[in-house]
């Protein structure tokens, strides 16, 4: 039994430890953005995930970058792992949503625009980024339905950038 104890700890151990250099690529990667490095942070993201091909975050993280860079296939792909990893992570899916959007897939967008929200309902960013596409959509109503429903989750700062920006949509 003993035994058993034993490789069970083992098991534990070593998944502990692979996590671990993934989440620190991660962060190495969002530091080189902070420094207008998008190399060396698509190279860190990428190093996250060959330590850690599930890594939710890094896979999130590629996906926005690839995304910036015009690669929204290649984003797709991140951003598919991504919430397959982690379903509670909203703006993966809104973030696959923008790529669809760059492929004129509006259907497929929308469809994640709406998974996004469902997802994380607290997380006032998915709901903007919905809103912005209802707009370009014509959509007023919705989108000042969706900002409004930001407004509520938002933290006090964005609340307000969000209630200035509603005002000017209702004029």
């Amino acid at each position: 039994m003993s035994n058993w104890i034993m490789v069970l700890c083992m098991v534990c151990l070593a998944t502990t430890a692979q996590a671990a250099p993934a989440d620190d690529f991660v962060e190495q990667g969002r530091a080189a953005l902070q420094t207008m490095d998008p190399v060396s942070a698509m190279a860190a993201f990428d190093q996250a995930l060959a330590a850690d091909p599930k890594h939710a975050q890094a896979s999130y993280e590629r996906g926005r970058l690839l995304l910036k860079i015009n690669e929204p296939q290649k984003a797709i792909a991140d951003f598919t792992v991504a919430v397959l990893n982690n379903p509670t992570l909203g703006r993966a899916f809104a973030k696959r949503g923008e790529a669809k959007i760059i492929l004129k897939d509006w259907a497929g967008a929308f469809i994640d625009f709406d998974a996004a929200v469902k997802a994380s309902p607290h997380d006032h960013e998915v709901f903007v980024i919905r809103a912005t596409y209802k707009m370009k959509r014509g959509d007023l109503g919705s989108a000042i339905a969706d900002l409004e429903a930001a407004i509520i989750v938002a933290d006090p700062p964005a609340a307000e950038i969000l209630r200035n920006m509603l005002a000017k949509l209702k004029r």
